[in-house]
């Protein structure tokens, strides 16, 4: 009768587990995703992985908060559009982004290193790369679209 039991409570709970994750944001999933990718292809261990986790998590939100502070500055802009001065100053904002970045994964690789050795580090870069390469191809899939030769990368502002 327990092992019925436990057995019930079990199912009960993978199935509760289930229908939450499918409730969830895109986002959320996505990032769960990510999250189980990144780890998977960095074999980290569960200690280094409950470490690591949180301080990527981080990591993830200032890039983001990076990138949305310059492109909230030139939503709805063309820079093949804009007069010389406002090119040459999204020029500049964008070198600053990318000093931004650099500084802010700059700051994130010695905290990394303190949780995960070099090569895991080095296969961070290329597991994200990958992740979103999957991610990419996974969405046009979905939508139809071909791929990188008539799919997203084409140039969309039309004939010249």
């Amino acid at each position: 009768m327990k092992q019925y039991i436990k057995t019930l409570l079990f199912l009960l709970l993978a199935t509760t587990t289930v229908a939450v994750a499918q409730h969830r944001p895109p986002m959320e999933r996505i990032h769960a995703a990510k999250m189980a990718y990144i780890t998977d292809r960095l074999q980290l261990s569960s200690r280094q992985s409950g470490e690591f986790v949180p301080v990527y998590n981080d990591y993830e939100r200032e890039i983001k908060d990076t990138r949305q502070h310059f492109f909230k500055k030139y939503k709805g802009d063309d820079p093949g559009q804009m007069d010389d001065a406002a090119s040459r100053q999204f020029i500049d904002d964008n070198l600053d982004y990318q000093q931004q970045v650099i500084v802010i994964k700059r700051k994130y690789n010695d905290l990394f290193l303190k949780i995960i050795s070099p090569q895991q580090l080095g296969d961070l870069y290329t597991a994200e790369r990958e992740f979103k390469q999957m991610l990419m191809k996974r969405l046009d899939k979905q939508h139809g679209r071909p791929g990188p030769a008539g799919g997203r990368f084409r140039d969309r502002r039309g004939p010249r």
